[in-house]
């Protein structure tokens, strides 16, 4: 168990390091593309990722299939059913690569005309929509292979090969729009930095796992039954995401207008930020949900939900404190003044949901490990459906507010009402015990953190990026003090024993 516990906190370890070099790309890539392109362009480049990210739904949830396949076909030593899984999934997802770059086709001839863009981005627009749908293309194949190495809890390797999809993706686009390039450029960069690396994935995985056998032909009815019985559910939680954070930009454009997209989308992007952080962490679960499963080990995932919940709270509540308290001010750094009240407000309507999104984000990763994903999968529908309509009606009401208030709702009901619930069924702690055991005394070591960020920003107003993230970083103590006192009797009983071996051990 002790092992266990070290091997998916390195995978942590290392994914906290990939995203922390993918949030410093975007943080500071974001606002060198915005003001080179402007409002309008960039929004228009907004547009058309989300709207091309639809085309991601073909992939039909056979990603999470791929993960729960190779990792129990491995802990299991059935190599043949891994290869079977494995080979099944990518004779699948070429087919449907196919079908996006066409339907990537069919969206670039409509897209001006949905959105009204002026004819001058027009071209620009269809020729980056192509572009994108054939990078599409390119991660829904290549990426079969790929999710090899996830599964088999290889997370330092993985992160590696993002590591080389952000330098080659920065250094592109610096280069194109220095040189007065526009959206068009940008999707070029973007898909030769997904093309190496995924190259460099099915290199890692072919030495990570030698005795997979990858066949390109028909696979067996018994394996695609197999594959499409777990990811059915999978992909109508696809769906339902695509609903939740794609259509968000998608209203806003086609509501409201295609310059308040900008808006919408910085306080989106400080949003997804924080849900890679977070992702870093819960990705780690679902493979080690499958392997205690496969084991028969009942205290193992019970372990696992307990501490991993604890973990995520402790390092999304800081993250979603001060985006609430001092998000306006950040972006008013960040991107500009002009932006700083208006996607202030969206971010802090926002962060309100996402915090009690990522307080089940550890039950849900064990949900999808040991194959409990269904109700999962139908709350997720009627989330993402319910956003849609919601955020229609309230963006005729509010505009881009109302887009994030119908966002809010939804994901509210689904987070406080019907996960507590369901969790008992999963490892068996009741929604009591989920509230005020699990969550409970998480939130109130928050508290002194949230009045200490509000005072420094009333009566210390950052003046620059460099001092707001040093005032950060110096009221950081003051919450993992009051977690320390919190969690005062686990930390002795549980830690401190834990700390001596390992330094015992070591010194020995």
């Amino acid at each position: 168990m002790q092992l266990r516990a070290r091997h998916i906190a390195r995978n942590v370890l290392f994914n906290w390091f990939g995203t922390i070099a993918n949030m410093a790309v975007g943080f500071f890539l974001s606002p060198f593309i915005l003001h080179r392109l402007g409002n309008v362009a960039y929004g228009v480049w907004v547009l058309a990722i989300s709207v091309v990210g639809y085309l991601s739904l073909l992939d039909l949830g056979m990603q999470g299939s791929v993960l729960r396949f190779v990792s129990q076909g491995h802990t299991k030593q059935d190599h043949q059913g891994a290869s079977e899984a494995v080979s099944a999934a990518l004779w699948v997802r070429l087919q449907i690569s196919a079908l996006a770059v066409l339907l990537s086709a069919g969206l670039a001839v409509v897209f001006p005309h949905l959105f009204k863009i002026s004819p001058e981005l027009a071209g620009d627009a269809r020729t980056s929509i192509l572009v994108i749908g054939a990078t599409t293309a390119i991660t829904m194949s290549m990426g079969v292979v790929g999710g090899v190495v996830a599964a088999l809890n290889r997370y330092d390797l993985q992160n590696y090969a993002s590591l080389v999809q952000s330098t080659v993706r920065v250094a592109g686009i610096v280069v194109v729009l220095r040189s007065g390039h526009g959206i068009v450029a940008i999707a070029v960069c973007e898909l030769i930095a997904v093309l190496i690396s995924k190259l460099f994935q099915i290199w890692i995985a072919r030495r990570l796992y030698p005795e997979l056998r990858i066949q390109l032909k028909r696979p067996k009815r018994e394996t695609l039954r197999k594959i499409w019985s777990y990811s059915s559910y999978t992909f109508l939680i696809t769906i339902a995401v695509q609903l939740v954070y794609q259509t968000d930009n998608i209203v806003v454009g086609a509501f409201v207008s295609t310059s308040a997209v900008t808006f919408y989308a910085i306080a989106g992007s400080l949003c997804r930020y924080a849900s890679q952080v977070v992702s870093s962490m819960d990705s780690t679960f679902m493979p080690a949900a499958s392997t205690y499963e496969s084991s028969g080990n009942v205290e193992g995932l019970l372990t696992l939900y307990r501490n991993g919940t604890r973990a995520m709270i402790m390092v999304s509540l800081p993250m979603m404190i001060t985006m609430i308290v001092r998000g306006s001010s950040f972006i008013g750094l960040w991107m500009g003044p002009e932006y700083s009240h208006s996607s202030g407000i969206i971010l802090i309507i926002l962060s309100i949901a996402l915090f009690f999104s990522y307080a089940n984000r550890t039950a849900g990763a064990i949900a999808f490990g040991i194959e409990k994903h269904k109700a999962v999968a139908l709350w997720a529908v009627g989330e993402g459906v319910a956003n849609l309509i919601l955020s229609v009606i309230l963006a005729h009401w509010y505009g881009i507010y109302g887009v994030a208030i119908g966002t809010m709702i939804p994901s509210l009901f689904v987070h406080l009402v019907l996960w507590p619930r369901y969790i008992s069924k999963l490892v068996g702690v009741g929604s009591s015990e989920v509230i005020w055991g699990v969550w409970g005394p998480m939130i109130v070591a928050s508290i002194p953190f949230a009045l200490a960020s509000y005072a420094v920003g009333a009566f210390l107003p950052a003046r620059s990026l460099a001092i707001f993230f040093l005032q950060v970083v110096g009221t950081l103590p003051v919450f993992f003090l009051s977690v320390a006192v919190v969690f005062r009797t686990f930390i002795q009983r549980q830690i401190l024993p834990k700390v001596r071996t390992f330094l015992f051990a070591e010194s020995s």
